[in-house]
């Protein structure tokens, strides 16, 4: 499973041939919670604009810790992953705790 494999789908949706030879056989339960629905929707009001879902496994990185500072405050970073080349976008935000992370990265 790659970094990407969200954005490629799933193969494994394949069919297969059905075996009625082991009718005594029990067959797998299907899953009790489906993925949910990530198809992009049109917002309204927006001039058709699409509002595209974020996918649920987001990679964040944290280190370092502001009680070993004195600024107290967090170096936060989002990088987009992707097949260009898209620069991170950085914020200083006020430390949340004694416990808060110096720098935090969203993959």
């Amino acid at each position: 499973m790659g970094i990407l494999s969200w954005w490629k789908g799933n193969n494994n949706n394949q069919s297969q041939p059905d075996n009625n030879n082991n009718s005594n056989t029990p067959k797998p339960a299907s899953p009790q919670n489906p993925k949910p629905d990530l198809k992009p929707a049109e917002v309204p009001g927006m001039n058709g604009a699409v509002e595209v879902p974020r996918p649920l496994n987001v990679t964040v990185f944290e280190f370092g810790s502001v009680a070993a500072s004195s600024d107290k405050v967090t170096l936060a970073g989002y990088c987009p992953v992707s097949d260009e080349l898209d620069p991170c976008r950085w914020e200083i935000l006020p430390a949340s705790g004694s416990d808060a992370p110096q720098f935090r990265v969203a993959f």
